[in-house]
């Protein structure tokens, strides 16, 4: 180790000013997953007042989905260009004048077009978040840095369900809408006055500094070579990563499209009701995402990051996950809202571990934004099918149940395909090397 002994920073005498960009990471995808699920806690509501059916609706909760897909290379392939601070100026300022711009939404096609506007700017969202935590966390933190900004999502929802639940019910949808945009643009600002590289920031202590730019990589090598995504794309471990990643993704997309929804519907609460016990979901599920991303460190040995076998965390934790298939047969709802809270907990976790796990595998350092493009494009074609998958579903059968079941197989499918497609690292001097296990 360089700098730094590993006394000192086990022992945090290095500091801790990195959680500041840790904190702010957190804060992204919060505002990322409120501006997402505003519509989602409304929907009840534009449901009537749109006259829309279970089609529709299910359409209209895909509508930003139809952008943010085919999105994620491209913004990938623009984070790795422009950089990390660049690139999150931008697209911030972006998604949260299309959330604001709903709120003057008379028609579906401006419901529609003013989410597809949201998909774009949020696009580079992740890969923005995977690339900041390769350049600030240390191997031995790096489950708990993307636990502490994948715990924004979760966070977020569970914020939005609550605050924009009471919003309409009491002031209407449309001041839901001018809110979140406006948590936005004051993000941004902090950002600008915050964020630079670990190089170049002036309020890091120099011990903290070595500490990071010397253990932010497995081995303590610092590759910072790129790769084309032609040949990304020539290793297994990079399709693997694209089909798990859309699996669990699936599930992510229906609870957060349709599980007001369906409390409201299947459950028979109000609108204030079903966002407040959505919201409880989400603050469980934000709490146990730190928990696991702490206990995944705490086991993941440096050997065992260099290995590639944070794989096993998240077939483990996408069998937790499809313990949702239980909710359609769940009589009671504390039972219920406990089983989906430990559900939302393992997916999420999921995501933090596969990009951790990216990260690990990856050793073209330059090549990250586009490879978490990659595999975010893989993971939002999965998720555009479930709402809509679900409207059809529900249309058809009157009952959740089966698109509860759907999910709880690809959850299963994404566990088999994370043990026998992420076995080989992305880029090594010998492609051909197989990670243990």
């Amino acid at each position: 180790m360089t700098g730094v002994s590993q006394s000192d920073s086990r022992s945090g005498r290095s500091g801790r000013k990195r959680f500041i960009v840790y904190a702010l990471l957190f804060a992204m995808t919060l505002i990322n997953y409120f501006d997402r699920a505003v519509l989602s806690i409304a929907m009840p509501v534009l449901i009537v007042q749109f006259g829309l059916s279970p089609v529709a609706a299910g359409y209209l909760l895909s509508a930003f989905i139809w952008s943010y897909a085919p999105s994620q290379l491209p913004a990938g392939l623009m984070l790795d260009r422009w950089g990390t601070r660049a690139t999150a100026v931008r697209c911030i300022a972006f998604w949260s004048a299309a959330t604001a711009l709903t709120a003057a939404a008379t028609s579906f096609p401006f419901l529609f077009v003013s989410r597809l506007l949201l998909g774009i700017g949020e696009s580079p969202t992740f890969p923005l978040a995977a690339r900041a935590i390769r350049e600030w966390a240390p191997v031995k933190e790096r489950a708990l840095a993307f636990s502490i900004s994948g715990s924004g999502p979760p966070f977020g929802t569970a914020v939005s369900a609550i605050a924009i639940g009471w919003l309409v019910s009491t002031i209407g949808w449309r001041l839901a809408f001018v809110f979140s945009g406006a948590l936005g643009f004051l993000w941004v600002a902090v950002w600008l006055l915050v964020y630079r590289d670990p190089e170049q920031a002036s309020w890091l202590g120099s011990a903290e500094r070595r500490m990071i730019l010397a253990e932010r990589s497995p081995g303590g090598t610092n590759d910072t070579s790129g790769m084309s995504l032609k040949e990304l794309l020539s290793y297994q471990t990079m399709w693997g990563l694209f089909l798990v990643q859309g699996c669990v993704n699936y599930t992510q997309y229906l609870f957060l499209t349709w599980l007001p929804t369906y409390l409201v519907q299947t459950r028979g609460l109000n609108i204030m009701h079903s966002g407040m016990q959505t919201g409880i979901c989400y603050l469980g599920a934000m709490v146990l995402t730190l928990l696991m991303g702490r206990l995944c460190d705490y086991l993941m040995t440096p050997r065992a990051v260099a290995a590639g076998n944070r794989r096993y965390a998240v077939v483990i934790l996408a069998f937790g996950a499809s313990v949702m298939m239980l909710a359609p047969y769940t009589a009671s709802n504390a039972i219920l809202l406990a089983e989906i809270t430990v559900s939302l907990a393992c997916v999420q976790s999921v995501f933090v571990n596969t990009y951790a796990l990216t990260n690990d595998l990856l050793h073209a350092g330059k090549s990250i934004g586009a490879a978490v493009g990659w595999i975010q494009f893989g993971c939002n074609i999965f998720g555009l099918a479930a709402p809509i998958v679900t409207g059809y579903i529900v249309a058809a059968t009157g009952l959740f149940t089966s698109a509860f079941l759907v999910a709880g197989a690809l959850l299963i499918a994404g566990a088999v395909i994370t043990l026998t497609m992420t076995r080989r690292p992305v880029g090594a001097s010998r492609p051909g090397l197989v990670v243990s296990g």
